[in-house]
């Protein structure tokens, strides 16, 4: 029997600046925010750029302690739309960590396509102690391949952040772009996974870490699974959603004690 529980969506839906100021002084909140990829929406580049600006006025509103991009900032790698989605984003109140997406580094990685991104967006590796939480973001692109050195090092990179995390007591969220698993932990290898061949060895080498709370985007679905004591979320896009769901983020309210809610918030403007 396989070992894995998917939940049903918490469908909460808030409207705009609802959230600001309801969550207890020693509660995280996080704005999880899924494949902005501006120029990849059915209405162009244009368009997904307002998405973006009044994304980013809600998360503002909310008054989140840290905002986290899960990957695909831009649908191509061109100079203006990485410097029409920088202009925008400079409008974000609250630090701002992104991982890199498939968008974002072509793959197989390349030592040119990791360079070009971190000249772009920034590393690709962030570990950010939160207070009662460490937020651990990677790339995820590397577990499917890329330069020996560069996998090495990612890889030496997350093992140290966790054992730093765990010697110090506090879970981990992580944060990259392609989840384990985009429905069961046993589906077959595709766009949408991560390898089967590292995927649970993975998890386990992550749960063991510390791990509790798995950050995703990539599948423009909305997903939340749990597999080995690890909760996996895949929130709406910016950009396009491939499951019907409207545009949005979702706002992760995380307890000390690691419970947390994780709410949708539309992607329209206030009435404010």
């Amino acid at each position: 029997m396989k070992n894995i529980i998917t939940a049903l969506l918490m469908t909460l839906t808030l409207t705009p600046a609802a959230n600001a100021g309801s969550a207890p002084s020693d509660t995280i909140v996080i704005a999880h925010l899924c494949d902005p990829q501006i120029g990849f929406g059915p209405k162009g580049i244009d368009d997904d750029l307002d998405a973006l600006r009044t994304e980013i006025a809600n998360v503002n509103a909310a008054k989140v302690d840290l905002v986290a991009i899960a990957g695909d900032m831009v649908n191509r790698m061109d100079s203006t739309s990485i410097a029409r989605f920088l202009e925008a984003a400079e409008a974000f109140e609250a630090p701002v960590v992104m991982t890199p997406g498939n968008h974002d580094i072509a793959e197989p990685c390349t030592a040119a396509g990791l360079a070009k991104y971190r000249a772009a967006f920034g590393p690709d590796f962030t570990e950010r102690d939160l207070g009662s939480h460490v937020l651990v973001a990677f790339n995820s692109l590397l577990y499917r391949g890329g330069p020996a050195d560069e996998v090495a090092e990612q890889k030496a990179l997350v093992a140290d952040a966790l054992t730093r995390a765990k010697a110090a007591g506090k879970p981990v969220i992580l944060l990259c772009h392609v989840p384990p698993f985009e429905a069961e932990i046993d589906e077959a290898d595709e766009y949408f996974n991560l390898p089967t061949a590292i995927r649970r060895d993975l998890i386990q080498q992550f749960y063991d870490g510390g791990v509790r709370i798995w950050l995703a985007g990539h599948t423009h679905k909305t997903h939340r699974n749990n597999y080995g004591g690890i909760t996996i979320l895949n929130g709406e896009n910016t950009s396009k959603n491939f499951d019907g769901r409207p545009r949005g983020f979702r706002l992760l309210k995380i307890a000390p004690d690691s419970s947390f809610t994780w709410e949708f918030v539309p992607n329209v403007a206030s009435a404010e």
